[in-house]
């Protein structure tokens, strides 16, 4: 792909937006809909517009120890207090706070933050708009966050103006923990923390340190006054929700304390950092941002083709400004590599998610040296002809738990080939033909081949290694044990694909292989549910011999079936499986992932954690799912007007939820079932590294099928 004319192409990007006094005619965010920024090795700031802490994973400055894991909350909110004299307040009130908690001996929910008329995110910050009234007029304050690239820190500023006298005091709350867990009440005293004063000039602040962990608080230009405190039981509501340990105590060191003089404009900074930095050159940092975003939004708009509505632009340049989320720098023997974040908060970087991911979020974006380097992380990783199903949160060994990730590999590779126009390297072809030959004569987890059909069989009933892999307290919420269809989609879209990037003599076995498989799945797969295809083969021990039963349930792994492009169904079978998937499980916000009309099916997404895992894949929508279904009505109908004009609609619907359910993100799950007023709850993780990446994916591919033209099977 060559490479875009930069003033033909760019889509500047506006900031999202929020106005509490008329949501409907801004972006329509709730006050608790979330927002994150990331520092692209792991660490990240995360909130609600309204700023109050609602979950663990809530903080300033989430700092990973060894990137992109083994990640700590440091700090996790601003107590921040203006105190106006008596003289000047419309209520007895003297203390205005801008940040509320919730407290567990206080039942009711936090109210809307006092005087918050604003708010704004762009590439590197957030920003929000007070207006504090006084009998002389309003005190006006706006507060930046703005997190850093590459490095653990963030800064805050306040500029203040006001028409009376008054005063701001700024009090860090700190929780020193693994991001994973809580500071229980009782559990943290003033002793476990200890605090050295900074040495700087014109710094003011200190050096915070409890076991392994420190953050440096640095105030510039304010008086910083040193009195331990901690502030007991702060009640996250989301916690609470997901019927989890929902208090915890935070510690402060102290406060700074600045004066505010009527009629002057002032400007307050503070750096929190877990390092020390110095003073860190934030404008230049979010340059360099800037830059590396726009150029990812030309690669993107050049792929579309550089489409001319304005709405499709929009929503191609916003996705590709969110996919920088995901992309990270990861540690790695004698320097640093990259992987993707399967998203935030909680998620590492996944090997699934990773390849899923890969094309959307770096090729589409022409970021082609990072994908290779994120291709390298995960082929020298592998094991047992495997790569990781993911890294450990904690920089432990990785885990092999997964019959999919390494063939979504295969697929990345031959995608970074078709994009690049470059030969496969020879580590990657070595851990391609490692793979084929692992899945070939048998590896862990009982995957292997079946001499009988050539399907790929995997796992047991006690495993979860496909996408479905809910799994709690030795329950498998959706046992797909046996030869699931997606499997064998990859399986053959693998072997197809590799073999087009090697000899031909090495390729002949492989393409015989693919053949054999796909005729098996033609002979024995069709008859699922609703016309479509069967979702997997599940093996029953007959008296004789092992019988292999179709599954019944009708679920949306089969698309893949019919969007991988080397898999080349007959087109009658392709039409009855669109035809079942579209009329039982498409939603506007994605795909079901089982039909209402099964027994099993959950309409929301609810209750504890066992309740959730139980409705994760038994109905629960999943944006990222709208991608591949859209691909396979496009490649199924030879990539039509109406196919390619249902896919740019459904998709830009999607994206639109970027300004209203998350902030700039997409959301990993969504209710399988509108609720009274007809919203699909969302719901999991608020920003999901391949919900934009496949939304991105097909929205390009959808606007320019020549970008996939050397592959589209187009029969």
């Amino acid at each position: 792909m060559t490479k875009p004319d930069q003033s033909e192409s760019r889509a500047p990007l506006t900031p999202l937006s929020w106005e509490p006094s008329d949501p409907e005619s801004k972006a329509g965010f709730a006050a608790d809909a979330e927002w994150v920024l990331t520092m692209g090795n792991g660490s990240f700031a995360m909130g609600s517009i309204d700023a109050t802490p609602r979950r663990r994973y809530h903080g300033l400055l989430i700092a990973s120890q060894s990137p992109p894991v083994q990640r700590a909350n440091l700090v996790s909110a601003m107590d921040e207090c203006v105190r106006i004299s008596q003289e000047h307040c419309c209520t007895p009130e003297l203390a205005v706070r801008l940040t509320r908690f919730r407290f567990s001996d206080d039942a009711s929910a936090p109210a809307t933050m006092p005087g918050l008329v604003g708010y704004e995110r762009s590439d590197s910050a957030c920003v929000w708009t007070y207006h504090i009234p006084t009998q002389q007029g309003a005190i006006s304050i706006r507060k930046t966050l703005t997190a850093g690239d590459r490095i653990n820190a963030c800064s805050l500023s306040y500029e203040i103006q006001s028409p009376v006298d008054a005063s701001i005091e700024l009090t860090p709350l700190l929780a020193m923990r693994d991001f994973h867990e809580l500071n229980h009440p009782g559990s943290a005293s003033i002793a476990d923390f200890e605090c050295s004063t900074l040495e700087e000039p014109a710094v003011q602040g200190v050096r915070v340190e409890r076991e392994s962990l420190a953050v440096n608080l640095r105030g510039l230009h304010i008086d910083w006054h040193q009195r331990e405190t901690l502030y007991t039981g702060i009640t996250l509501d989301h916690e609470t929700l997901r019927g989890q340990p929902d208090t915890e105590d935070l510690y402060s060191p102290g406060l700074w304390r600045v004066e505010i003089r009527k009629g002057v404009s002032q400007t307050i900074q503070i750096e929190l950092s877990d390092g020390p930095i110095g003073t860190v050159d934030w404008n230049a940092l979010a340059d360099r941002k800037a830059s590396r975003l726009h150029s990812s939004i030309d690669h993107a708009l050049a792929a579309a083709g550089n489409p001319t509505d304005p709405q499709t632009r929009e929503t191609i340049a916003r996705l590709a400004a969110a996919a920088d989320a995901y992309v990270v720098d990861r540690g790695i023997e004698g320097g640093i590599s990259t992987s993707i974040i399967a998203g935030y908060p909680w998620f590492s970087d996944w090997g699934r998610d990773t390849m899923i991911a890969l094309p959307g979020l770096l090729l589409i974006t022409g970021r082609h040296d990072e994908a290779l380097n994120t291709l390298m992380t995960f082929a020298d990783a592998r094991k047992h002809g495997l790569i990781p199903n993911r890294f450990d949160d904690h920089a432990g060994p990785a885990h092999f738990n997964t019959v999919d990730a390494s063939l979504w590999f295969i697929h990345a590779c031959a995608q970074w080939c078709n994009a690049t126009g470059k030969p496969l390297p020879a580590e990657l072809d070595d851990a391609c033909a490692d793979i084929i030959r692992a899945y070939s004569t048998g590896t862990i987890h009982n995957i292997h081949v079946d001499p009988a059909d050539g399907l790929i069989v995997a796992g047991s009933e006690d495993t979860q290694l496909t996408w479905m892999d809910a799994q709690r307290n030795g329950v498998t919420f959706t046992p797909r044990h046996g030869k699931p269809i997606e499997i064998q989609a990859l399986w053959i879209n693998a072997l197809r694909s590799y073999a087009r990037l090697i000899d031909p003599t090495r390729a002949a076995p492989l393409l015989d292989q693919a053949d054999f498989a796909q005729s098996s799945v033609q002979s024995l797969m069709t008859t699922g549910p609703a016309i479509g295809l069967a979702d997997c083969l599940i093996p029953l021990n007959h008296t004789r011999a092992l019988h292999w039963e179709p599954s019944t349930e009708l679920r949306p792994n089969q698309v893949f079936a019919l969007s991988l492009p080397a898999v080349q169904l007959p087109i009658a079978i392709r039409d009855d499986s669109i035809r079942a998937v579209w009329d039982s499980l498409i939603t506007p916000v994605g795909v079901r992932t089982l039909s209402p009309s099964d027994p099993q099916y959950c309409p929301h997404y609810t209750g504890t954690l066992m309740d959730r895992d139980e409705a994760y894949h038994n109905g629960t929508v999943w944006p990222w799912l709208l991608g591949p279904a859209c691909e396979a009505l496009m490649r199924t109908r030879g990539f039509d007007d109406v196919s390619r004009t249902t896919t740019i609609q459904r998709l830009t619907e999607l994206a639109s939820r970027m300004t209203t359910d998350s902030v700039g993100q997409i959301h990993e799950i969504y209710d399988a079932q509108p609720d009274a007023d007809g919203k699909f709850k969302p719901d999991g993780c608020p920003a999901q590294a391949w919900s934009i990446a496949e939304t991105l994916r097909v929205l390009v591919l959808a606007c320019n099928p020549d970008f996939d033209a050397p592959r589209a099977n187009k029969a």
